[in-house]
């Protein structure tokens, strides 16, 4: 069966380092190593990884490997970047959010 690791592996073509993804997972408490059942693909943290590999993505250098080429224009890495924020957006719109501003002079 599947796992997380490889259900973000198949994010994109890009060829991430298994090392970038174990830390993504790891980073937000996923076992990357977890079944990719329907409840893990769409629970809180596993989105949120994915919009970390997207982040990641979005900063990748362009490369050549093996006779390909692994490059993306600044349009994609845009939308990288749009789509992941869209998704921490979406999963933060029920939390609690930091509110900053003048309390005056006696806290």
């Amino acid at each position: 069966m599947a796992t997380v690791h490889d259900m973000l592996k198949a994010v994109n073509a890009y060829p991430v380092p298994h090392g970038t993804i174990t830390m993504l997972c790891v980073g937000r408490g996923l076992d990357p190593n977890t079944e990719a059942t329907t409840e893990a693909l769409n629970g809180r943290v596993y989105r949120l990884v994915r919009a970390d590999l997207l982040i990641w993505l979005s900063a990748a250098p362009n490369i050549s490997q093996g006779g390909q080429n692994y490059s993306f224009s600044e349009d994609q890495r845009t939308k990288f970047r749009a789509e992941a924020q869209a998704e921490i957006d979406e999963l933060d719109k029920d939390g609690a959010k930091t509110t900053f501003g003048y309390k005056g002079s006696r806290l």
